[in-house]
């Protein structure tokens, strides 16, 4: 805002001292402030530009396209979810990646697409399928698409403004009940929506593209009954699951000064540690509570 306000005095400025060089018949002061006006307008609506940009990603797209390193028809692709936060104690319950990486991740998934959306994204945003990760039964559905970069905004905002039309924040146990499947049997789930978390656009080395990744990261907050089968699970080794510290998943679960050096965590865990709340995005429905009937 200082920086929009400087540059408006300065241009204004800038136009008074042409007028009066004009007047005076003083052309080469009416050059010099001409040539200092050729730069502060354009900073001045790039500047007003900016103010617009309350997200880190909607900055790093419009620094992308400015700079000339991708077009507005540049295919950028994005991946939609939502992750648990299930804490027990001092540790996190992490699930093991059903996609063959052999890491462990958070509970949790890639929204849905319901009905005929995906007909309506085709022919409003010119979405086509990603083809990073192999469509299945599982990942059919997945909002997990590809779209020129010209739509990301309209896309993002049609996302939160029409999320009636798809699978919602407040009811998000389909994840929940498909991943600890055999491992936990409730018949209730009641947690707390802590906010979202999007990247930037940035390219990404693995799937050689750019990208955004937005995940809303919900809390469970279990029944004393519930927390007493969670305590149990800490005692029983499994390679479907495992319970990590903060430490452990920040470090990807690599210790140092031992033989185990192997990356076995998800980097994206840790998006769900209570100490990076704060940092979350405040979106509609945070802090709000959710209980949800799952069998």
């Amino acid at each position: 805002m200082f920086k929009v306000i400087l540059l408006v005095v300065l241009s204004l400025i800038c136009v008074g001292v042409i007028f009066s060089f004009e007047i005076n018949d003083l052309p080469a002061g009416s050059s010099i402030a001409g040539i200092i006006l050729g730069f502060s307008l354009p900073g001045c609506w790039n500047s007003i530009q900016d103010l617009s940009d309350t997200t880190n990603w909607k900055t790093s797209q419009r620094q992308l396209l400015r700079g000339g390193i991708i077009k507005k028809d540049t295919i950028v692709r994005i991946s939609f979810a939502y992750l648990y936060r299930i804490k027990v104690g001092n540790q996190y319950l992490l699930v093991k990646n059903a996609r063959g990486t052999g890491k462990f991740q958070p509970v949790g998934g890639v929204y849905k697409l319901h009905r005929n959306e995906r007909v309506e994204l085709k022919n409003r945003y010119h979405v086509i399928d990603d083809s990073k990760v192999p469509i299945d039964e599982s990942s059919r559905d997945d909002y997990r698409l590809q779209m020129p970069c010209r739509y990301l905004r309209r896309f993002v905002k049609r996302f939160d403004s029409n999320a009636a039309n798809r699978e919602r924040i407040d009811n998000v146990s389909r994840e929940f009940v498909e991943e600890l499947d055999g491992i936990i049997a409730w018949n209730k789930l009641k947690y707390r929506y802590c906010g979202r978390h999007i990247t930037a656009l940035k390219y990404s080395d693995h799937f050689q593209c750019y990208e955004v990744l937005l995940a809303d990261i919900v809390e469970l907050l279990p029944t004393s009954e519930q927390r007493a089968d969670l305590e149990g699970l800490i005692n029983h080794e499994s390679n479907l699951y495992r319970f990590a510290t903060a430490e452990e998943i920040k470090g990807l679960g690599i210790v140092p000064g031992t033989d185990k050096l192997e990356e076995c965590i998800a980097d994206h865990s840790a998006k769900i540690l209570q100490e990076n709340e704060q940092y979350l995005i405040h979106e509609p429905h945070t802090g709000e509570c959710f209980e949800v009937m799952i069998r």
